[in-house]
């Protein structure tokens, strides 16, 4: 006879939180598992005001904790070490969950899991293999989701900005206490194409008036004289190699 079992699947952004209700389109996550019994779903539900992303704490609780740390690089001034927190879910913490049928023998299955991204139309896919076997009936699985979270703040002949996030959409600021990645650990560019065809690349800078909001930008001095036919943004965490682009067209 078949033995129950169930899985449980935490998405967590590479260094950051467990995607959830702060994420880009958390409802359109898709997670599933493919083994030798078909094809299960698990639904990745997310309730307002009531799911949440983890907790991090500096201490490690072995077979809690995820298996990836947030890591948080000195700012400079008020950060001077750099300081490791961990990541640990609750009942509350958003996950997809299912109950399955476990095979008569072991056997490697595969995590399917597809998370939208405002880069694109298409999703991100990721893959993990995960071992299944007969005698362990319940499963408990995190799964990191690599990226970063861009979306457009504002274009014109005299400025240009863009918010950069990770991708559970935790804010970048200037350090703790507002949260745990400081502006300092990220470059951001901004490749304006104009309507003669010329490509210019400008660095943009962290706004510190607005400390909690995750925006990065760049004035133009003197303004453009061109018309913006595209703007590509890109943004790197240099910390963790984590990368997003962000273009928009036809402005």
């Amino acid at each position: 006879m078949a033995q129950n079992a169930n899985i449980t699947v935490y998405l967590q952004a590479l260094g950051a939180h467990y995607l959830g209700a702060h994420a880009y389109l958390p409802n359109d996550i898709s997670i599933s598992l493919v083994y030798s019994g078909g094809k299960v779903q698990l639904p990745y539900l997310i309730t307002p005001n009531f799911t949440t992303d983890g907790n991090p704490s500096t201490d490690f609780v072995a077979g809690a904790s995820s298996y990836m740390p947030i890591i948080t690089v000195p700012n400079g001034t008020t950060q001077l070490n750099t300081l490791v927190n961990f990541l640990s879910p609750d009942f509350t913490t958003a996950c997809g969950k299912a109950n399955f049928k476990l095979g008569a023998k072991p056997e490697i299955a595969q995590l399917h899991i597809s998370v939208p991204t405002p880069a694109s139309k298409d999703p991100l896919l990721f893959q993990q293999a995960i071992l299944l076997n007969p005698d362990q009936p319940v499963y408990s699985v995190t799964v990191a989701i690599s990226g970063l979270y861009l979306s457009i703040g504002a274009i014109s002949s005299n400025a240009c900005s863009v918010y950069v996030k990770m991708m559970c959409g935790c804010p970048v600021t200037m350090g703790p206490p507002a949260s745990l990645w400081p502006a300092i650990d990220f470059t951001v560019y901004a490749n304006v194409l104009d309507s003669t065809g010329v490509s210019t690349s400008f660095p943009l800078i962290y706004d510190q008036t607005q400390p909690t909001n995750s925006l990065f930008q760049v004035n133009f001095d003197p303004p453009l004289t061109s018309d913006i036919k595209s703007v590509t943004f890109s943004a790197i965490q240099k910390s963790t190699g984590n990368f997003g682009v962000l273009q928009v067209n036809n402005m």
